[in-house]
């Protein structure tokens, strides 16, 4: 697809731009422009798209939108230096997407895991996902079933 200055898109639907960011046949190009829309669910959905660039998805882990920045951190493709930075963000939305990504290591579990435990507030739903991740560690999900064993 020869998108030249990008008149392909500026002349779609906000339905057909979004149909584009979630198809993972769409091209690179069209995912990194589409990154820039205004639509906060047309990012959400390239943020997900597992064609997406990994300079998009470290483009796209700024959002201010929370729900775009949680697409990101459940996206397979994220680098694991961006989810390690993902498992402090302050947003339930992302870290809970963080520990549900089967991609995040045991050391980035654990960070996330350190950092929610030293909450005023423990997210429940966060610990359950962390819990169910193959990837958590076992002296963590340890520690889990003793604090929050409740929650399980």
């Amino acid at each position: 697809m020869e998108l030249g200055n990008m008149s392909y898109l500026t002349n779609r639907t906000v339905k057909e731009k979004y149909v584009l960011a979630k198809n993972p046949s769409t091209p690179i190009d069209v995912l990194r422009e589409l990154a820039k829309d205004t639509t906060f669910a047309i990012r959400q959905q390239v943020a997900f798209n597992p064609n997406t660039p990994e300079d998009t998805l470290r483009y796209l882990e700024n959002d201010n939108f929370n729900d775009v920045r949680a697409y990101v951190a459940r996206n397979y493709n994220t680098p694991d230096d961006l989810l390690l930075k993902m498992a402090k963000d302050p947003a339930y939305e992302v870290k809970w997407s963080v520990a549900k990504n089967i991609k995040s290591s045991g050391k980035i579990l654990v960070t996330l895991f350190e950092h929610e435990k030293n909450l005023k507030k423990t997210n429940r739903y966060i610990i359950r996902e962390l819990y169910a991740n193959v990837n958590c560690p076992i002296y963590i999900k340890s520690v889990i079933e003793t604090l929050y064993g409740e929650w399980l």
